[in-house]
């Protein structure tokens, strides 16, 4: 585990951050693998192509605040823990949704660098 990589990997999930706070879709896509399992905080489970459409044709992300991450790194996988704070807005409707979570997140390392392949969030204990 090198301070270098856990910087990398830090600076991607801002970016990853800031993709989904300024809807974009290119960007996002490509800190992404194409085996993305994303399971969302009431339990829904996408893949990438369904991930990128509720970004895309579900939510408007208002806000996004990630708290102090922990990267664990084995290799080519890096674990990512910490806490979620995001205020999104379901198009349809125009609800407005405060998640507040806990994240964990799993990187994977190949030739072109490191990719989120897998977040699950879970509801912050009261």
């Amino acid at each position: 585990m090198t301070t270098s990589d856990q910087d990398t990997l830090r600076d991607l999930e801002s970016r990853r951050c800031a993709a989904l706070m300024g809807a974009d879709e290119a960007v996002l896509a490509g800190l992404l693998t194409e085996d993305l399992v994303h399971i969302h905080l009431n339990g829904h489970v996408d893949d990438k192509p369904g991930y990128l459409a509720g970004f895309r044709d579900k939510y408007i992300f208002r806000n996004i605040e990630r708290g102090e991450l922990t990267i664990r790194i084995f290799g080519d996988a890096a674990v990512m823990t910490g806490p979620l704070i995001q205020t999104i807005v379901v198009r349809d409707s125009g609800q407005v949704i405060d998640v507040r979570a806990i994240t964990t997140q799993v990187w994977s390392r190949d030739g072109d660098g490191w990719r989120l392949n897998t977040c699950h969030n879970a509801p912050v204990a009261a």
